[in-house]
C-alpha cells in the first residue's frame, strides 16, 4: 500500500496532465470559538496521521510512485483578523483554491482558523484528494478532534525510506503484467455485457428513455471554471423521518433531492434520463488500519425522469439498491479494467485519448460520507455545522477541460445534524448562489423537508 493505487490514478493523472490538485476539504462552524490550544492538538494528531505523507516518484519508467512518510511541520495558520460572520462559508471555500498543497514537498493537509465578528468562528481542513478520499479524510478528522478529549492516536505506520531501484523494477514489471491481465478482463467483459432489459429488470430505464440529450462541451457551458455553491443543514431524525415517509431512505432521499436539483434547475427536461454518480467506499470493517490513500468505488444510477417530489422514492431506491449489489458481485464496466493500462502508458497519449472521446462525468454526484460521531467537537467547543466539499484548483477558464458537469454533493452526519454542500458547475443553469439556492430549495421543500439553505 507504500505505492498509489488504482484509485489514485485519477487524481495522479489529472495532476499529471492538466497541471490540476482536486482539494477535499472539511469546514467547522462555531458559535463560540474552540480553544487555540484544542485546535493545535488537531494539527499534530493530523501530523501523525495517515495524512502526513510525502510523494515520491519512481527511478523506473512504469513502476508506480511511492508513499513516505512526510517530515514537514503540521500545517496551522491561525488568523486573527475576524471574517464577518455571513462570509465564514466564502472564507472557507477560497482556501480549497489558494492553500499551500504540494504532495511532493510533503504538505498534503493544512489547518486554518479564524474568529468570526460576532463572537464565534470558523475552522478548515483541506487536504489533497491525492492522499485522502472523503471518508479517509473525514474519518482522520474525527480521530484527531477526538485528540483533543483523549489520548492522541497512534502514529501511522507509514515507511521515512523510499524505495530502493530494486523494489522500482519489481513494480515496473507487476504493472506491465496487470495491464495485461486488465486488458484481457476488459476484452471479456465488453462481450459478456449487454444492455438492461426493462423486460425483466423493473428499475431498469426503458431503452428509449436511457439515452442522455446532447449537450454543448462543458466549457461551453461553464466559461468561468468557477462553481456556486450552498450548503444545507437540516436534523438527522427529521431528515430521516422525511425519507421513510415516501417508502425511501436517508441516502435514496439525498440522490432524489440532488437529481431533482438538476432538473429544477433546468439542467435537463422531464423525460430527460440523468446520470447520478454515486461514490462507495471499498474499505472493510477494518478501515481503521487501512492505509490506503483512496479506496472509493462509483455507481451510476440513471434517472429517467424527475423524481417525483413528495411521492414514491421506491423506484429511486431501488436503482441504487441494484446498483450496489451488481458493484459487490464484482460486476465492472470493460473501462474498469482498462485503468491499469492506461497506468503503464505516457501520460500524454492517455491524455490524448481521453479528449477525444465523450466526457465521462455524470450529470450529478450524490456522495454520502455517512456518519461521524464526535466530528463537530473540538476540544470544548462544539460546531453548529460541519459540512464537507471538493473541487479542483489549477483548473483554466481558456482551456477546454472543466472539473465537474451538473452539480455535485456531499453529505455527512455528525452530533444529530444532517449536512450536504452543493456545487453547481454548469454555469448555464446554477452560475450564481441564488440560483443554484433557489433550485435545492424547491426540492427540499416539495420533499416537506425543514432546514437552512446558505
Amino acid at each position: 500500500m507504500s505505492r498509489l493505487q488504482d484509485q489514485d490514478f485519477t487524481y495522479w493523472f489529472l495532476r499529471e496532465a492538466f497541471g490540476w490538485d482536486v482539494v477535499l476539504q472539511v469546514t467547522w462552524m462555531f458559535d463560540s470559538p474552540p480553544a487555540t490550544a484544542a485546535v493545535r492538538s488537531v494539527a499534530d494528531a493530523l501530523a501523525a496521521s495517515r495524512l502526513h505523507r510525502r510523494l515520491v516518484r519512481p527511478r523506473i519508467p512504469v513502476a508506480r510512485p511511492s508513499w513516505v512518510r512526510s517530515t514537514a511541520d503540521a500545517a496551522l495558520t491561525i488568523q486573527d483578523d475576524p471574517v464577518p460572520a455571513d462570509e465564514r462559508d466564502e472564507w472557507a471555500r477560497a482556501l480549497l483554491r489558494t492553500t499551500d498543497l504540494d504532495a511532493e514537498a510533503g504538505r498534503c493537509w493544512a489547518v486554518h482558523l479564524a474568529p468570526d465578528d460576532r463572537g464565534g468562528a470558523v475552522l478548515s481542513l483541506t487536504c489533497l484528494h491525492l492522499v485522502a478520499d472523503g471518508r479517509a479524510l473525514t474519518s482522520a478528522a474525527t480521530d484527531a478532534v477526538a485528540a483533543t478529549r483523549t489520548a492522541s492516536p497512534a502514529p501511522s505506520k507509514m515507511s521515512l525510506r523510499r524505495p530502493g531501484l530494486v523494489s522500482d523494477l519489481a513494480d515496473a514489471g507487476l504493472q506491465v503484467g496487470r495491464a495485461a491481465v486488465g486488458t484481457a478482463r476488459a476484452v471479456r467483459a465488453a462481450v459478456t455485457s449487454r444492455p438492461a432489459d426493462s423486460a425483466t429488470d423493473p428499475v431498469a430505464p426503458s431503452p428509449e428513455r436511457s439515452a442522455r440529450p446532447a449537450r454543448s462541451a462543458p466549457a461551453v457551458r461553464a466559461p468561468r471554471a468557477d462553481p456556486s455553491w450552498v450548503v444545507v443543514d437540516t436534523d438527522t431524525d427529521h431528515w430521516a423521518e422525511r425519507a421513510a415517509r415516501y417508502g425511501g431512505t436517508p441516502n435514496s432521499l439525498f440522490v432524489a433531492v440532488v437529481a431533482g436539483a438538476l432538473y429544477a434547475s433546468g439542467y435537463a427536461a422531464p423525460g430527460d434520463p440523468v446520470r447520478i454518480g454515486v461514490p462507495v467506499s471499498l474499505r472493510g470493517p477494518d478501515a481503521a488500519d487501512d492505509e490506503r490513500s483512496n479506496a472509493t468505488g462509483g455507481v451510476t444510477v440513471v434517472v429517467d425522469d424527475r423524481p417525483s417530489a413528495g411521492g414514491d422514492l421506491g423506484p429511486v431506491r431501488a436503482r441504487c439498491r441494484a446498483a450496489f449489489t451488481a458493484v459487490g458481485a464484482g460486476e465492472r464496466p470493460a473501462a474498469y479494467h482498462l485503468q491499469s493500462l492506461l497506468q503503464v502508458l505516457p501520460i500524454a497519449l492517455v491524455t490524448r485519448v481521453v479528449m477525444a472521446g465523450p466526457s465521462g462525468m455524470p450529470d450529478a454526484v450524490a456522495s454520502n460520507l455517512g456518519r461521524f460521531d464526535g466530528l463537530a467537537r473540538v476540544g470544548d467547543a462544539t460546531a453548529t455545522s460541519v459540512s464537507f466539499r471538493g473541487d479542483a484548483r489549477g483548473v483554466r477558464p481558456d482551456r477546454p477541460e472543466r472539473f465537474g458537469e451538473g452539480v455535485q454533493s456531499w453529505l455527512l452526519e455528525t452530533e444529530g445534524r444532517t449536512t450536504f454542500a452543493v456545487a453547481g458547475f454548469d454555469e448555464t443553469c446554477v452560475g450564481s448562489v441564488s440560483a443554484l439556492r433557489d433550485a435545492v430549495r424547491a426540492e427540499l421543500e416539495a420533499w416537506g423537508v425543514r432546514g437552512d439553505v446558505a
